[in-house]
Protein backbone atom coordinates (compact mmCIF):
# COMPACT_ATOMS: atom_id res chain seq x y z
CA UNK A 1 0.00 0.00 0.00
CA UNK A 2 0.98 3.34 -0.76
CA UNK A 3 1.66 6.08 1.77
CA UNK A 4 -0.92 9.02 1.94
CA UNK A 5 1.08 11.76 0.48
CA UNK A 6 1.51 9.03 -2.48
CA UNK A 7 -2.44 8.64 -2.39
CA UNK A 8 -3.03 12.51 -2.90
CA UNK A 9 -0.58 12.95 -5.26
CA UNK A 10 -1.76 10.34 -7.44
CA UNK A 11 -5.43 12.24 -6.78
CA UNK A 12 -4.26 15.29 -8.05
CA UNK A 13 -2.03 13.64 -10.87
CA UNK A 14 -5.94 12.00 -11.89
CA UNK A 15 -7.75 15.68 -11.83
CA UNK A 16 -5.32 17.44 -13.30
CA UNK A 17 -7.08 19.57 -16.31
CA UNK A 18 -9.81 18.24 -15.10
CA UNK A 19 -10.35 19.43 -11.50
CA UNK A 20 -12.89 22.24 -12.84
CA UNK A 21 -15.21 19.39 -14.45
CA UNK A 22 -14.84 17.25 -10.78
CA UNK A 23 -16.20 20.92 -9.11
CA UNK A 24 -19.10 21.58 -11.49
CA UNK A 25 -20.37 17.79 -10.90
CA UNK A 26 -19.90 18.50 -7.16
CA UNK A 27 -21.43 21.20 -7.47
CA UNK A 28 -24.73 19.96 -9.37
CA UNK A 29 -25.27 17.16 -6.96
CA UNK A 30 -25.12 19.85 -3.94
CA UNK A 31 -27.32 22.02 -5.36
CA UNK A 32 -29.43 19.11 -5.96
CA UNK A 33 -29.20 17.74 -2.41
CA UNK A 34 -30.06 21.28 -1.20
CA UNK A 35 -33.13 21.62 -3.68
CA UNK A 36 -34.58 18.35 -2.19
CA UNK A 37 -33.98 19.30 1.61
CA UNK A 38 -36.47 22.18 0.87
CA UNK A 39 -39.49 20.38 2.01
CA UNK A 40 -37.84 19.63 5.50
CA UNK A 41 -37.87 23.46 5.98
CA UNK A 42 -41.22 23.53 4.94
CA UNK A 43 -43.25 21.02 7.22
CA UNK A 44 -42.41 18.68 9.96
CA UNK A 45 -44.22 16.34 8.33
CA UNK A 46 -42.19 16.78 4.68
CA UNK A 47 -39.51 15.29 6.13
CA UNK A 48 -40.50 11.82 4.62
CA UNK A 49 -40.53 12.99 1.57
CA UNK A 50 -37.75 14.47 1.79
CA UNK A 51 -35.92 11.32 2.54
CA UNK A 52 -37.37 9.73 -0.36
CA UNK A 53 -36.60 12.21 -2.98
CA UNK A 54 -32.52 12.39 -1.45
CA UNK A 55 -32.93 8.30 -3.03
CA UNK A 56 -33.09 9.66 -6.20
CA UNK A 57 -29.61 11.11 -5.96
CA UNK A 58 -27.85 8.09 -5.18
CA UNK A 59 -27.51 7.01 -8.99
CA UNK A 60 -25.97 10.36 -9.67
CA UNK A 61 -23.31 10.06 -6.73
CA UNK A 62 -22.62 6.90 -8.16
CA UNK A 63 -21.51 7.79 -11.09
CA UNK A 64 -20.10 10.70 -10.02
CA UNK A 65 -17.41 7.91 -8.20
CA UNK A 66 -17.48 5.65 -11.09
CA UNK A 67 -16.13 9.16 -12.87
CA UNK A 68 -13.50 9.67 -10.82
CA UNK A 69 -12.41 6.15 -10.33
CA UNK A 70 -11.78 5.90 -14.39
CA UNK A 71 -10.16 8.74 -14.01
CA UNK A 72 -7.27 7.63 -11.44
CA UNK A 73 -6.96 4.40 -14.64
CA UNK A 74 -6.69 7.09 -16.90
CA UNK A 75 -9.02 7.69 -18.17
CA UNK A 76 -9.81 10.35 -20.71
CA UNK A 77 -13.55 10.95 -20.86
CA UNK A 78 -14.81 14.46 -19.72
CA UNK A 79 -15.98 14.11 -15.96
CA UNK A 80 -19.23 15.85 -16.30
CA UNK A 81 -20.55 14.07 -19.65
CA UNK A 82 -19.66 10.82 -18.11
CA UNK A 83 -21.21 11.02 -14.78
CA UNK A 84 -24.34 12.53 -16.34
CA UNK A 85 -24.41 9.74 -18.87
CA UNK A 86 -23.61 6.91 -17.18
CA UNK A 87 -26.41 8.01 -14.02
CA UNK A 88 -28.81 7.76 -17.66
CA UNK A 89 -27.63 4.69 -19.37
CA UNK A 90 -26.46 2.20 -16.79
CA UNK A 91 -30.03 1.50 -15.58
CA UNK A 92 -29.16 -2.26 -14.21
CA UNK A 93 -25.99 -0.55 -12.11
CA UNK A 94 -27.81 1.84 -10.98
CA UNK A 95 -30.23 -0.14 -9.19
CA UNK A 96 -28.00 -2.39 -7.77
CA UNK A 97 -26.14 0.73 -6.17
CA UNK A 98 -29.68 2.23 -4.94
CA UNK A 99 -30.60 -1.13 -3.52
CA UNK A 100 -26.84 -1.18 -1.88
CA UNK A 101 -27.34 2.47 -0.46
CA UNK A 102 -30.59 2.10 0.76
CA UNK A 103 -29.47 -1.33 2.76
CA UNK A 104 -26.75 0.81 4.34
CA UNK A 105 -28.54 3.55 5.22
CA UNK A 106 -31.09 1.58 7.00
CA UNK A 107 -28.05 -0.46 8.75
CA UNK A 108 -26.33 3.32 9.86
CA UNK A 109 -29.77 4.55 10.82
CA UNK A 110 -30.08 1.61 12.92
CA UNK A 111 -26.79 1.83 14.27
CA UNK A 112 -26.66 5.71 14.77
CA UNK A 113 -29.26 5.35 17.40
CA UNK A 114 -27.96 2.44 19.52
CA UNK A 115 -24.23 4.09 19.18
CA UNK A 116 -24.88 7.66 19.29
CA UNK A 117 -23.88 7.97 15.87
CA UNK A 118 -20.39 6.43 16.00
CA UNK A 119 -21.61 3.37 14.52
CA UNK A 120 -22.85 5.26 11.40
CA UNK A 121 -19.68 6.53 10.40
CA UNK A 122 -17.89 2.69 10.80
CA UNK A 123 -20.81 1.33 8.55
CA UNK A 124 -19.76 4.46 6.28
CA UNK A 125 -16.16 3.25 6.38
CA UNK A 126 -16.83 -0.75 6.24
CA UNK A 127 -19.22 -0.49 3.35
CA UNK A 128 -17.15 2.14 1.26
CA UNK A 129 -16.04 0.35 -0.95
CA UNK A 130 -19.33 -1.17 -2.64
CA UNK A 131 -19.89 1.81 -5.39
CA UNK A 132 -16.97 0.61 -7.24
CA UNK A 133 -16.88 -3.33 -6.24
CA UNK A 134 -20.58 -2.82 -8.03
CA UNK A 135 -18.73 -1.43 -11.29
CA UNK A 136 -15.58 -3.46 -11.50
CA UNK A 137 -18.15 -6.22 -11.15
CA UNK A 138 -21.49 -6.32 -12.10
CA UNK A 139 -21.96 -9.87 -11.56
CA UNK A 140 -22.37 -9.25 -8.08
CA UNK A 141 -25.47 -8.04 -5.76
CA UNK A 142 -25.64 -5.30 -3.75
CA UNK A 143 -25.55 -7.64 -0.96
CA UNK A 144 -22.57 -9.60 -2.57
CA UNK A 145 -20.76 -6.77 -2.91
CA UNK A 146 -21.31 -5.11 0.44
CA UNK A 147 -20.01 -8.59 2.45
CA UNK A 148 -16.64 -7.81 0.08
CA UNK A 149 -16.10 -4.69 1.18
CA UNK A 150 -16.40 -5.20 4.60
CA UNK A 151 -14.04 -8.38 3.85
CA UNK A 152 -11.47 -5.78 1.99
CA UNK A 153 -12.01 -2.74 4.71
CA UNK A 154 -11.37 -5.54 7.34
CA UNK A 155 -8.56 -3.83 9.63
CA UNK A 156 -8.18 -0.98 6.65
CA UNK A 157 -10.80 1.16 8.65
CA UNK A 158 -8.81 3.25 10.70
CA UNK A 159 -5.98 3.76 7.80
CA UNK A 160 -9.44 5.11 5.48
CA UNK A 161 -10.49 7.18 8.74
CA UNK A 162 -6.74 8.84 9.09
CA UNK A 163 -6.34 9.14 5.04
CA UNK A 164 -9.86 11.07 5.23
CA UNK A 165 -8.63 13.18 8.08
CA UNK A 166 -5.38 14.56 6.45
CA UNK A 167 -7.33 16.73 4.14
CA UNK A 168 -8.61 18.48 7.59
CA UNK A 169 -6.50 21.67 6.48
CA UNK A 170 -8.12 22.21 3.38
CA UNK A 171 -12.17 21.86 4.67
CA UNK A 172 -11.25 24.56 7.38
CA UNK A 173 -10.37 26.13 4.73
CA UNK A 174 -13.43 25.70 2.94
CA UNK A 175 -15.49 26.52 5.68
CA UNK A 176 -13.77 30.47 5.27
CA UNK A 177 -15.08 30.46 1.70
CA UNK A 178 -18.63 29.60 3.33
CA UNK A 179 -18.65 25.67 2.02
CA UNK A 180 -17.95 26.89 -1.44
CA UNK A 181 -14.52 25.44 -1.33
CA UNK A 182 -15.75 21.73 -0.95
CA UNK A 183 -16.95 21.89 -4.28
CA UNK A 184 -13.06 21.11 -5.41
CA UNK A 185 -11.71 19.52 -1.88
CA UNK A 186 -14.45 16.97 -2.26
CA UNK A 187 -13.22 15.27 -5.98
CA UNK A 188 -10.07 15.51 -4.53
CA UNK A 189 -11.09 13.71 -1.49
CA UNK A 190 -13.07 11.00 -3.45
CA UNK A 191 -10.23 10.25 -5.91
CA UNK A 192 -7.95 9.56 -3.12
CA UNK A 193 -10.18 7.37 -2.04
CA UNK A 194 -11.11 6.20 -5.45
CA UNK A 195 -7.12 5.37 -5.44
CA UNK A 196 -7.14 3.74 -2.37
CA UNK A 197 -9.40 1.55 -3.76
CA UNK A 198 -7.29 0.33 -6.88
CA UNK A 199 -4.32 -0.83 -4.17
CA UNK A 200 -6.74 -2.16 -2.17
CA UNK A 201 -8.11 -4.42 -4.36
CA UNK A 202 -5.09 -5.34 -5.92
CA UNK A 203 -4.03 -6.69 -2.79
CA UNK A 204 -6.95 -8.39 -0.61
CA UNK A 205 -8.62 -9.49 -4.10
CA UNK A 206 -5.62 -10.96 -5.27
CA UNK A 207 -7.18 -14.79 -6.49
CA UNK A 208 -9.78 -12.79 -8.65
CA UNK A 209 -10.05 -14.37 -12.14
CA UNK A 210 -11.10 -11.44 -14.28
CA UNK A 211 -9.54 -8.45 -15.24
CA UNK A 212 -12.10 -5.09 -13.82
CA UNK A 213 -14.61 -3.45 -16.67
CA UNK A 214 -14.05 -0.57 -17.22
CA UNK A 215 -17.54 1.30 -18.30
CA UNK A 216 -17.23 4.35 -20.51
CA UNK A 217 -19.95 6.41 -20.99
CA UNK A 218 -21.92 5.87 -24.16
Amino acid sequence: MKTFYEYRAQAREALQNRWGEAAIVSLIILVAAMVISIPSFMAEWAGSITTVLSVLILPLQYAYYISLLERTRGGEEELTRFTLQYAINHAYANTRFLVAGLLIMLISMVLAIFTLGIGAIIVNYMYSMVPYLLHDYPELTPREAMKISREMMSGQKWNLFVLDLTFIGWILLSILTAGIGMIFVEPYMSTTRAAYYEDLKSEKLVEETEEPTSTTAE
